[in-house]
C-alpha cells in the first residue's frame, strides 16, 4: 500500500485530491496540524504531495529530496492543469506531466 502525504491545500483543491487518491492501494496519511517536514517524520510517506503554487514549494522539495532521498513528491499546480514528479532517488530531478486523475494516482502508485 502507498502512504500518501498531503501538503498544505486551499480546502477545496485539498478535498478533490482527497477524493481522486481514495482508491484501493493508497493510504491518506491524516496528520494534519504541523508543518510538511514535521508531519514527514512522524508519517514517513512513500510520497508527498504539495502545492506547486506555493511561494515557498521550491526550497521545501529542496529539502525533502536531499534529506529523504527516498520519498517521491509529486507537486501538483492549483492554478495549471500540470505537475512535477520528483522521482526517489534522483535528488532534484524531476519531470513534468498533465494533471488529471488518471495521471496523479499513476505517478503517485508508480
Amino acid at each position: 500500500m502507498t502512504r500518501v502525504l498531503m501538503g498544505d491545500f486551499s480546502a477545496l483543491h485539498r478535498l478533490g485530491l482527497e477524493d481522486i487518491l481514495r482508491i484501493d492501494g493508497i493510504e491518506l496519511m491524516d496528520t494534519a496540524g504541523t508543518d510538511v517536514l514535521a508531519r514527514l517524520l512522524e508519517a514517513l510517506p512513500d510520497v508527498i504531495v504539495l502545492d506547486l503554487d506555493k511561494r515557498a514549494t521550491d526550497e521545501l522539495v529542496h529539502v525533502i529530496v536531499h534529506r529523504f532521498p527516498a520519498v517521491k513528491v509529486v507537486a501538483c499546480s492549483s492554478r495549471r492543469p500540470m505537475m512535477r514528479i520528483f522521482p526517489p532517488l534522483h535528488y532534484g530531478e524531476f519531470y513534468e506531466s498533465d494533471l488529471d486523475p488518471a495521471l496523479l494516482t499513476s505517478a503517485v502508485q508508480a
